[in-house]
C-alpha cells in the first residue's frame, strides 16, 4: 500500500485539521449546510446518509466519474470485489436514484444485456449542493486555497476528485475501520445529523466534565424526521457505550468522550475531503497548481 494512502496518513491529516483554530467554525458550517439540504428532502436524505448507503453512492461516483464502470453489472461486480456492498444493496440504491430522477439507465445498443448508467443534470446539481457541505467548511479551514465547488463541473477535475476518493474507499480505509464507535450514529437513519446536533448543543454548554443539555426524543425525532423509538434506541446504544447518560429528567449528560468522538469524526471527514481535493496546507505549490487548473 502506498504510504501516503494509509490510516496513519489520514490520522495525521485529521490531527492537523483538529488543531486548526477554525475547526469548530467548520463543524458548525458543515452541520448548517447539511441540515438545510436534509430538511428539504428528509425522507431521501435520512436514508441515503446512512453510512453503508452513502458508501455505495460514493463508489458509484468513483466508478462512473473515474471511468472504471459505465454499466449496472460492472458497478455491482466492483462493489462486491471491494467489499463495499452486495449486488442487491447496489440495485436498491440504483433503483432509488433512478426513480427520483438523479440517474438514468438504458439498454446498451450493442449488448442488450448491459444496462448503462449516467447521472442526470438533476443528479449533478444535487451532487454539487451536497458537496458544498464539504467544500465550504474546508475553505473555512484553509481560506488561502480558494476552494471552488464549481470544479465538479469540470470533467477532468471531477475525475481527479473521485479517483482520489477511490484511493481510500477501495482499500477499505473507512470511518468504521478507523473509528468503529462512530457507527453507533452514522449507521442509523438520520443518525449522523442527530450526532452532530447533540454535539453542537453540548458545545454551547460545555464544561470540564462534558455538558448537560436539554433532551426530548420527540423533539429530535421531529427535527430529523425519524421515530421517537428510533431516537431512543440511538441514545440507549450511546449510553451503553459510555458516551452519554439519559438522566430521564428532560436532560442528557454528554461526556467528554462523546465530544472527542465527534471531533475525531469531523476531523476525519475533512481529512478525506482535503485528500480528494489534493490539497496539502504545507505544500503551497501543489495548491497553486490545482487552483490554477480550476
Amino acid at each position: 500500500m502506498d504510504k501516503l494512502i494509509s490510516s496513519r496518513a489520514l490520522l495525521h491529516r485529521r490531527d492537523v485539521i483538529k488543531n486548526n483554530p477554525r475547526f469548530s467554525e467548520a463543524i458548525k458550517q458543515h452541520f448548517t449546510i447539511n441540515d438545510s439540504i436534509y430538511k428539504k428532502q428528509p425522507l431521501f436524505y435520512k436514508t441515503m446518509l446512512q453510512e453503508s448507503r452513502l458508501n455505495i453512492v460514493l463508489s458509484m461516483c468513483c466508478f462512473v466519474f473515474g471511468n472504471q464502470a459505465s454499466s449496472v453489472s460492472e458497478i455491482k461486480e466492483l462493489c462486491a470485489r471491494y467489499k463495499i456492498a452486495s449486488p442487491n444493496s447496489v440495485i436498491a440504491i440504483i433503483t432509488l436514484l433512478r426513480t427520483t430522477g438523479r440517474i438514468s439507465t438504458w439498454r446498451c445498443s450493442e449488448d442488450r444485456r448491459k444496462m448503462l448508467i449516467e447521472p442526470t443534470q438533476k443528479g449533478l446539481d444535487e451532487l454539487k449542493r451536497y458537496m458544498s457541505g464539504a467544500f465550504l467548511p474546508v475553505s473555512t479551514l484553509y481560506p488561502d486555497y480558494n476552494i471552488n465547488i464549481n470544479l465538479l463541473d469540470n470533467t477532468a477535475l471531477r475525475h481527479s476528485f473521485f479517483h482520489r476518493a477511490a484511493e481510500y474507499l477501495f482499500r477499505g480505509v473507512t470511518f468504521k475501520k478507523i473509528l468503529p464507535d462512530v457507527g453507533l450514529f452514522i449507521d442509523k437513519d438520520g443518525g449522523r445529523m442527530i450526532m452532530l446536533y447533540l454535539y453542537l448543543q453540548a458545545m454551547k454548554n460545555r464544561n470540564s466534565h462534558g455538558a448537560i443539555i436539554d433532551y426530548s426524543a420527540s423533539v429530535i425525532a421531529k427535527e430529523f424526521y425519524v421515530s421517537r423509538i428510533h431516537v431512543n434506541r440511538i441514545i440507549k446504544a450511546a449510553q451503553e457505550a459510555g458516551y452519554l447518560k439519559d438522566r430521564e429528567d428532560g436532560f442528557i449528560t454528554i461526556y467528554p468522550s462523546f465530544i472527542q468522538l465527534v471531533e475525531n469524526y469531523c476531523g476525519l471527514y475533512f481529512a478525506y475531503v482535503t485528500h480528494y481535493l489534493n490539497i496539502h496546507p504545507k505544500e503551497r505549490l501543489a495548491a497553486i497548481s490545482f487552483h490554477a487548473a480550476v
